[in-house]
């Protein structure tokens, strides 16, 4: 047999028209049991201590107030309540605790506090804007928050809470209606149980929130302008997977990490993602064992692996110079930059009186940016019986005074020489015997291009050929 209590219900009448109905449940009990339906087309008023031992189902298609200095219900883990309108309300001075609350039919449902479901949460296709509040989704079922594509929208530090107590996946379905709706879920999969986390979606340039997209690790060349998320672990400290779902064809189809902001640096770094997946519904970044809250703020990225070379270590004589190459980008920059030519430069002459560790800084098209470093070892004795003497193998004739000639520093002791140096075609464009230090790049007294020439050498006593040295030879300008 249903029955049902129903005390203090009130019909509200205009002068001139019906109002809207309501239902105010003022210091009494309202008992829905076997059964029963409470359907309100209006709003549902809690005051002065009233309340409901729900055991069945409430519908309502308005706002639901509770003033009621307690949590709206007596029942325990058991009872339904729809929100069936359009644009409705959850709102009062106290916090409601629900068992299963459902959204339905359309509009907007809002939270004007916070909302707390013991049961489930069924979000259907509709958006629970929660501003700064959040909805604590109590139980750690995993089937406990339901939808097709609605979500929770929030702003700063509200969301959804979930608590977790199995090693499965957790599903937080977040978004945002600000300037077009979208939906962007993350799931966290547990390694352990007990544990509870919070989501937001925060639709907006992570900039704008003081989390500079320009600051970024080494080889991050992107932050998603668009979006990014805010995750707590509110209990707990253990790690879990999370994956983060999104769109390439809207998002942007360059994002292939997840970058966590760090306000200890302050800037973002790579959480690394361990899997990128590309479906057609979704994309999916996932990160594996992850459990560094130390901020919430992560973000879709753009990344690359390592791609500086500043190329392999070497040994001169002092005197002697040295070309140093660097690769990987579109814009170089060596320093210190007074042990070089041309410190902007990806190729180009090393001289100095020192042993220098020299740092390469590349940057491409793509705005990532790269190290790497090369050791330039400078031997401080003028002689020496080395099996293979040093060959400078570059000059930089630009009248600075400095490797302006091609120099080679031990050959005095070899006055019985000849240098031929030839361009890429062997054509000869410099020929001398004994050779004097003198060549400053030049052919019939014209400057040269820059290019790689290549120089034959031979050492010669009492005229008769002992060595043979050959190989390129940059002129860089």
């Amino acid at each position: 047999m249903k029955k049902i209590f129903i005390l203090h219900i009130i019909i509200l009448i205009s002068s001139t028209l019906f109002a809207q109905a309501f239902l105010s449940n003022n210091n009494a009990l309202i008992s829905t049991k076997d059964g029963a339906l409470v359907s309100v087309q209006g709003d549902i008023f809690i005051e002065n201590n009233g309340i409901f031992d729900n055991s069945d189902t409430i519908k309502f298609t308005h706002n639901w107030i509770n003033n009621a200095s307690n949590t709206g219900f007596s029942s325990v883990d058991e009872g339904y309540v729809y929100m069936i309108g359009e644009d409705q309300r959850i709102q009062g001075t106290d916090e409601t605790h629900f068992y299963n609350l459902l959204l339905k039919n359309s509009g907007i449902k809002y939270g004007d506090l916070d909302v707390y479901v013991d049961g489930f949460l069924d979000l259907d296709s509709l958006e629970f804007n929660l501003d700064t509040n959040v909805v604590y989704v109590t139980s750690a079922d995993i089937n406990a928050v339901l939808n097709d594509e609605g979500f929770v929208s929030s702003l700063l530090n509200g969301g959804i809470s979930r608590a977790t107590n199995t090693i499965d996946e957790y599903m937080f379905p977040v978004g945002s209606s600000i300037y077009g709706k979208i939906y962007r879920p993350i799931s966290l999969t547990t390694t352990t149980s007990n544990q509870v986390y919070r989501l937001r979606f925060a639709d907006e340039d992570a900039t704008f929130d003081g989390y500079d997209r320009e600051e970024r690790a080494l080889r991050i060349c992107a932050i998603n302008d668009i979006y990014y998320h805010k995750i707590w672990q509110d209990t707990g400290a253990d790690s879990s997977d999370l994956k983060f779902y999104f769109k390439a064809a809207e998002d942007g189809s360059q994002y292939n990490d997840i970058a966590q902001w760090k306000d200890s640096i302050p800037q973002w770094e790579k959480t690394p993602s361990d899997t990128l997946i590309n479906g057609t519904t979704w994309d999916v970044l996932e990160v594996n064992n992850w459990n560094n809250y130390e901020t919430e703020n992560f973000a879709l990225a753009f990344s690359k692996e390592a791609f500086a070379d500043a190329g392999q270590d070497q040994s001169i004589y002092l005197l002697d110079t040295v070309q140093i190459n660097g690769s990987g980008g579109d814009f170089y920059e060596w320093t210190p930059s007074f042990a070089v030519e041309c410190s902007d430069c990806p190729n180009t002459i090393f001289w100095s009186d020192s042993t220098q560790t020299m740092i390469l800084r590349v940057e491409d098209i793509d705005n990532c940016v790269d190290f790497d470093s090369v050791n330039i070892t400078v031997d401080d004795r003028f002689d020496t019986d080395a099996d293979l003497p040093f060959i400078p193998d570059g000059i930089s004739p630009n009248g600075d005074g400095v490797n302006d000639s091609w120099y080679i520093r031990w050959l005095y002791k070899y006055p019985d020489n000849e240098v031929i140096i030839v361009n890429r075609w062997e054509d000869i464009v410099y020929q001398a015997g004994p050779y004097q230090n003198d060549w400053y790049g030049t052919f019939n007294g014209k400057d040269l291009p820059e290019g790689t020439y290549y120089y034959i050498l031979k050492i010669k006593e009492n005229g008769v050929l002992k060595d043979t040295y050959t190989g390129p030879m940059t002129i860089i300008k």
